[in-house]
C-alpha cells in the first residue's frame, strides 16, 4: 500500500511544463522562463527541483486562488525562492494562454498575487499573432544613497567620463530593488563589463539585488534607450528585465523626465548577447505617485513533462 502511495504521489508530479521567451518578438529572441501552468499540490521542495533541474534564471509556478485574485505566482532561481520577477510574469501570461488555462475572447483583465504583493495584468490581442501582457509593477520605493563616480566606474570597468554628465546612479525598488546606471552612450554600455564579486559588494551594500543600467542611444532607430541588466550570479547575462526597466521607468519620471505627467517607451536590451529583446514601459504621474507598467510579448519555444 505505501509503495503504491508513493507512485501516486510521484505520478502527480509529472506536470507539464511551457518554456516562453518573453519579450521576444521571434524564436531564439527574448528572455526564456519556464512555466508550470497547473501547479496546485506540487511542495516546496519539487517546485525547487524543477527549477534547479530545468536551469533557466526561473521557473514560474501558477496556482488557483480565490477572493478576487485569479492566480498566484511563484518564482524559483535554480537556487531559491524570489518575491517577484517581470519576464516571467510577462512568459507565464502568454503561456497561460497557450495551454487554454485563459480565455482573452472573454476576458483580458486579471489580478495576480506573489510574495511582492497583488499585480493588475492586462492582455492586448487586437494582434492575435503577437499579444502583448502588461503588468503594473508595485508603487516604487526611492531610496536614498549615494556613490562616488570613480566606484560606479570600477565595478563596471569603465571610465567616469563614460558616465552620464547630468544624471547620477539611483536607488530604485520596484519588487527586487535595483541600482539605476546612466551613461553617456551606447559604446559606453558596450563596453561594460560584469565582474561578480564587485557587483555584488555594490548591490549589497544598499539592500538591493541587481544593477539596470541605460543610455539614451539605441541600435534600432525606431527604440527609444537601450538597457542592459547586470546581476551578480554566475550565467549569462539577463536578456530582458521586466523588474529592471519598470525601476528604470520610474527613475525616468522622478529624476528626468520631471514634467511629464505620462510617457511610454519601447526599450531594447539583450543585443549584446544576441537575445534581442523590446520592453515596453510606461509611467503615469497621479499627485505624488508614480505609476509603472511593464509589458511585451513572447514566443512559445518548448513544451515538456517531468517523469520522475
Amino acid at each position: 500500500k505505501n509503495n503504491q502511495q508513493r507512485a501516486t504521489e510521484l505520478v502527480d508530479k509529472n506536470r507539464q511544463y511551457v518554456v516562453v521567451n518573453a519579450f521576444a518578438n521571434g524564436p531564439f529572441g527574448g528572455n526564456p522562463a519556464a512555466i508550470f501552468p497547473h501547479a496546485d499540490g506540487l511542495s516546496d521542495e519539487t517546485m525547487q527541483a524543477f527549477a534547479k533541474q530545468l536551469n533557466l534564471i526561473e521557473t514560474v509556478f501558477v496556482l488557483p486562488e480565490k477572493d478576487g485574485i485569479d492566480f498566484r505566482l511563484r518564482y524559483f532561481t535554480p537556487g531559491a525562492e524570489i518575491p517577484i520577477a517581470g519576464h516571467p510574469t510577462i512568459a507565464a501570461w502568454i503561456a497561460m494562454m497557450h495551454k487554454g488555462v485563459i480565455d482573452v475572447a472573454k476576458k483580458r483583465s486579471y489580478v495576480q498575487v506573489n510574495q511582492a504583493g497583488t499585480q493588475e495584468i492586462s492582455i492586448d490581442n487586437s494582434d492575435s499573432s503577437n499579444s502583448v501582457v502588461t503588468m503594473k509593477q508595485i508603487k516604487p520605493k526611492f531610496i536614498d544613497a549615494a556613490f562616488a563616480p570613480t566606484q560606479i566606474a570600477s565595478v563596471f570597468a569603465i571610465d567616469v567620463q563614460d558616465l552620464h554628465p547630468e544624471l547620477v546612479p539611483r536607488v530604485v525598488d520596484v519588487g527586487l530593488g535595483h541600482i539605476i546606471v546612466p551613461l553617456r552612450s551606447l559604446d559606453a554600455l558596450m563596453r561594460v563589463t560584469r565582474r561578480i564579486e564587485p557587483l555584488r559588494e555594490l548591490v549589497e551594500s544598499v539592500g538591493m539585488r541587481e544593477a539596470q543600467l541605460f543610455c539614451f542611444e539605441s541600435i534600432d532607430q525606431s527604440l527609444d534607450l537601450h538597457t542592459r541588466n547586470l546581476c551578480p550570479r554566475e550565467g549569462l547575462e539577463d536578456p530582458a528585465c521586466g523588474n529592471g526597466n519598470g525601476a528604470l521607468a520610474a527613475y525616468l519620471s522622478k529624476y528626468h523626465w520631471t514634467d511629464k505627467k505620462e510617457f511610454s517607451l519601447r526599450i531594447e536590451q539583450g543585443n549584446i548577447i544576441n537575445m534581442p529583446s523590446i520592453i515596453h514601459i510606461r509611467t503615469v504621474r497621479n499627485a505624488d505617485e508614480i505609476e509603472v507598467y511593464v509589458g511585451g510579448s513572447g514566443v512559445v519555444m518548448l513544451e515538456g513533462q517531468f517523469l520522475i
